[in-house]
């Protein structure tokens, strides 16, 4: 493997130790910058419902909770990517929903298109209200195709009661 993607800082997938230290520690700014008038602290906390490439490992309810808590605490958004587990592939539409906690923000691709190439990002509360039309671009998004079969899967779950199998 490469090189992780800069920006991120990583814990160990549902330990809530590890996630709770990392937290406290980027949210702890250096005297360095502040002498410089710079703040660290955590923009988002970004999870996976169920982890897909690390192993079939199930997200844990007290630790999406404490996720949640923690984002909430330091003005952070949650968010939850599933491109993995998304489009009922968990049984729910979306894995979140099996693990009882709201992000406010959630990625999906791959089955929500049906085959087809697509990407979304969907955003709830003051999240949604960040990026407006045109300002953040897709791959795949927005393309008449790509939408289409978005449609075509959304309209083939709803009619054929899908998530009831």
């Amino acid at each position: 493997g490469g090189e992780m993607v800069r920006g991120f800082e990583y814990v160990e997938y549902n330990n809530k130790e590890d996630l709770v230290a990392m937290v406290e520690e980027m949210n702890t700014t250096p005297e360095e910058d502040a002498a410089q008038g710079r703040k660290r602290g955590v923009a988002a906390i970004m999870l996976e419902a169920l982890q897909g490439e690390g192993g079939i490992i199930t997200g844990d309810p007290e630790y999406f909770a404490l996720a949640r808590k923690l984002a909430d605490e330091s003005g952070a958004l949650l968010i939850c990517d599933e491109v993995q587990v998304g489009m009922g592939r968990s049984g729910r539409l979306w894995g979140f929903e099996n693990i009882g906690v709201e992000p406010d923000v959630f990625t999906s691709a791959k089955a929500l298109g049906g085959g087809v190439p697509i990407g979304a990002m969907c955003a709830r509360g003051e999240a949604a209200d960040v990026l407006g039309p045109g300002d953040h671009a897709s791959t795949y998004g927005g393309n008449p195709l790509a939408c289409s079969a978005g449609l075509a899967v959304a309209q083939y779950f709803s009619d054929h009661n899908i998530l009831d199998n």
